[in-house]
């Protein structure tokens, strides 16, 4: 029965509230025990991958984040860093979607869906987040009025990543801006 729903997600001929729902409720079964964890990672990669929906990424982000705590603690051969390439795969559509700069005539939740990429994919490792990220953060550590050269609604994810990736220079300089 879930299978015939894929399509429907995947094309968004299903509403923003149906979409959100059927992932949360497969996620609740597999949090109940009724079905694999697995089940609602295949889920997300066969009909959630173009989403598009700032609502529908917060539900699958927080959901993906809790399965991440989880793994941080199980300490499974290389699981964790499994993991994180399939959020970065999940996650790269959307990505190359959004990307950085705002576009002209963007809703008003789009800045906060960029923002919530770029962190997530810039703490899972993805190499296209991780470079930009740093790439931007040297390129403001070098002036003065760090901060406001940066687009506020990217900011975090910036100082996140590079935080994140960073070597001990680079959270030293993280730590000296001035906010």
């Amino acid at each position: 029965m879930l299978d015939a729903l894929i399509p429907g997600i995947r094309d968004h001929t299903l509403s923003p509230q149906d979409r959100f729902n059927i992932q949360t409720d497969v996620y609740a079964l597999a949090r109940a025990g009724h079905i694999g964890y697995v089940d609602y990672l295949k889920l997300l990669r066969h009909a959630y991958k173009y989403e598009d929906n700032l609502t529908v990424w917060k539900s699958i982000l927080r959901q993906l984040t809790e399965l991440s705590s989880i793994l941080d603690y199980a300490q499974l051969n290389n699981t964790k860093k499994l993991y994180q390439s399939y959020v970065c795969d999940l996650l790269s559509n959307i990505y190359t979607q959004l990307g950085w700069e705002p576009l002209p005539n963007e809703s008003s939740q789009t800045p906060m869906l960029r923002s919530l990429i770029l962190t997530h994919t810039g703490i899972h490792g993805y190499d296209k987040t991780r470079n930009e990220a740093h790439k931007r953060f040297e390129q403001i550590s070098n002036k003065t009025n760090h901060h406001h050269l940066i687009n506020p609604n990217i900011r975090a994810a910036i100082y996140l990543t590079v935080a994140k990736t960073g070597n001990q220079q680079i959270f030293d300089q993280i730590k000296s801006v001035s906010f």
